[in-house]
């Protein structure tokens, strides 16, 4: 059913309230394969509408997969019920503008359109790529592809409606090594694209094999106080542990430490952090989020200063801030909540190597363990860890079991 004869009936059952519609449809491909042969491939898909009704500020929210008439009258009646039952809040609210979009949403035809045989062949390639890379990697655990293409189409009381379509592309590989000292160590790692292309294989085995073959044999590692750096996957693991740290929902319930602190010193000055819903070939990347509002970027340190929260349209009408694009779903069977798109650090003028080779040790942190334990709250840390000890540029032993703590500001 297309949003024209869902808006007919929702209007004609539900005379008096404000609506919002998203209708999601979504298909993935699934491709595993484990020591050079093919484990599993599977196809699966969702479709449906997630329904939201506002009235007297009251909001309400359903779903249903069940779109033919009947069901979508049951679903739109039985809500309306509901939602004149719950409690008034006047921070609740509709987009009530459709405004410009300036990013697109990468759909790769090309990539979707090639036979299912070429990419069961990519992923059992590059897994038989690992092995044969280095003596020491004896077997791989399971390489899993994951193909996804979805439409979004949207439409609400005020008029502002908006369709896209978009694919992404995900692997993600885990290998086993053996020293010819007996030591064992096993790594995972992963690449993620919008355009079946751009996926990296290569670098991503570049990476998996520096994670499972320079920390083998680790030795023992005493107490100190040394400079940290964390490899990309282990940062990105970071950054995504504190994310609730900027959302306006935590502003909200005051379970931040930035509250307050817009304009003030929280970081080092070479710290910049974007949120960028607008970042070309982004896993993120949408014309708009999914309340109707503009993606965007957003800045929220800049060289060290806080300058806001994310927010989707509750949370800005509860801080007195204006939205940022940032009004997530998981699904259509989930209301929109406040949420990362594409989180980063803005990269500094040194590279990799260039940290390593500081005076004195650096220890270099390939994985974290332990990320449930964060408290989210104060953005303290203390997690196991595992990683290489470098001096002057130079490798002093693989360090693994370690733990590293501190906060995240």
């Amino acid at each position: 059913m297309d949003l024209k004869k869902l808006k007919s009936l929702v209007e004609e059952t539900a005379k008096g309230f404000e609506y919002e519609l998203f209708l999601l449809r979504r298909k993935k491909l699934s491709v595993s394969t484990e020591n050079g042969k093919l484990d599993r491939l599977t196809t699966a898909g969702d479709y449906g509408l997630g329904l939201r009704l506002l009235k007297d500020q009251r909001m309400g929210f359903a779903y249903a997969s069940d779109l033919s008439p009947e069901g979508v009258k049951r679903l739109v009646s039985e809500l309306a019920e509901i939602t004149l039952h719950l409690p008034p809040d006047p921070a609740n609210r509709l987009k009530e503008t459709l405004e410009e979009a300036t990013a697109p949403s990468p759909y790769d035809a090309d990539g979707v359109s090639k036979p299912l045989e070429e990419k069961v062949e990519l992923v059992t390639t590059f897994e038989r790529s690992l092995t044969e890379a280095d003596p020491r990697v004896v077997g791989t655990r399971e390489t899993t592809f994951t193909e996804t293409v979805y439409e979004v189409s949207f439409l609400n009381s005020y008029g502002v409606e908006f369709s896209y379509s978009g694919t992404s592309y995900f692997l993600v590989t885990g290998a086993l090594a053996e020293s010819p000292k007996g030591d064992r160590n096993i790594a995972w790692s992963y690449r993620g694209a919008r355009y079946l292309s751009d996926l990296n294989l290569e670098k991503l085995k570049e990476e998996l094999l520096f994670k499972l073959l320079e920390t083998l044999d680790p030795e023992p590692f005493r107490t100190r106080s040394l400079p940290v750096v964390f490899f990309r996957e282990a940062a990105a693991a970071l950054l995504e542990t504190f994310a609730d740290l900027f959302l306006g929902s935590s502003a909200v319930k005051k379970k931040t430490p930035l509250l307050g602190k817009e304009g003030r010193k929280v970081a080092s000055e070479l710290i910049t952090l974007v949120d960028d819903g607008t970042l070309d070939g982004g896993l993120a990347t949408h014309p708009y989020d999914d309340e109707g509002t503009p993606q965007q970027r957003t800045v929220l340190i800049e060289r060290g200063t806080f300058k806001g929260f994310l927010h989707s349209l509750y949370t800005a009408a509860r801080s007195g801030a204006a939205p940022t694009g940032n009004g997530f779903r998981n699904s259509f069977s989930s209301p929109p909540e406040v949420s990362v798109s594409n989180f980063y650090l803005l990269p500094g003028e040194d590279s990799l190597e260039d940290l390593l080779r500081r005076e004195g040790e650096v220890l270099l942190v390939t994985d974290l363990m332990g990320l449930h334990t964060a408290d989210a709250v104060s953005g303290d840390f203390s997690f196991g860890a595992s990683g290489v000890l470098y001096r002057g540029g130079k490798k002093v032993q693989a360090v693994r079991g370690v733990t590293v703590a501190g906060n995240f500001l």
